[in-house]
């Protein structure tokens, strides 16, 4: 299967973590859609961080005003929380479904319409 087409709007980083990521292992849909998103955070925290550089030259030389960067830091501390957060739902997602991968059932156990015919059977049987 072809790999998923990197999103418009991204920048280096964004994209960069979109290859690596795809090159690593196949994605469920909702997967990718927490994976672009995480795309955008990476972008967003190299703004921030831009941003950031910016203002702490300008507090370090006196021209602006230190509770600015403060909120900037607030900011990207925040991103940082959420990007950590969605690579570590969309890892969990993975790891799950390699350890859960769907096989045969083991010899004697059924499925669970059987276990809805067995019920209905025993209802019968008790009740007449």
């Amino acid at each position: 299967m072809a790999s998923p087409k990197v999103p418009d709007g991204l920048g280096a980083r964004g994209r960069r973590l979109w290859r690596d990521s795809l090159a690593q292992a196949a994605l469920t849909p909702a997967q990718l859609v927490i994976l672009e998103e995480s795309c955008r955070i990476s972008d967003r925290l190299d703004l921030l961080d831009s941003i950031i550089r910016g203002h702490a030259a300008a507090v370090n030389a006196g021209e602006a005003n230190a509770g600015d960067l403060q909120r900037w830091l607030a900011e990207s501390r925040q991103q940082s929380a959420t990007l950590r957060a969605l690579l570590a739902e969309i890892g969990s997602k993975s790891a799950a479904s390699k350890t859960t991968a769907p096989g045969p059932e083991p010899k004697g156990a059924a499925g669970v319409s059987d276990l809805s015919a067995r019920i209905a059977a025993r209802r019968k049987k008790s009740s007449g």
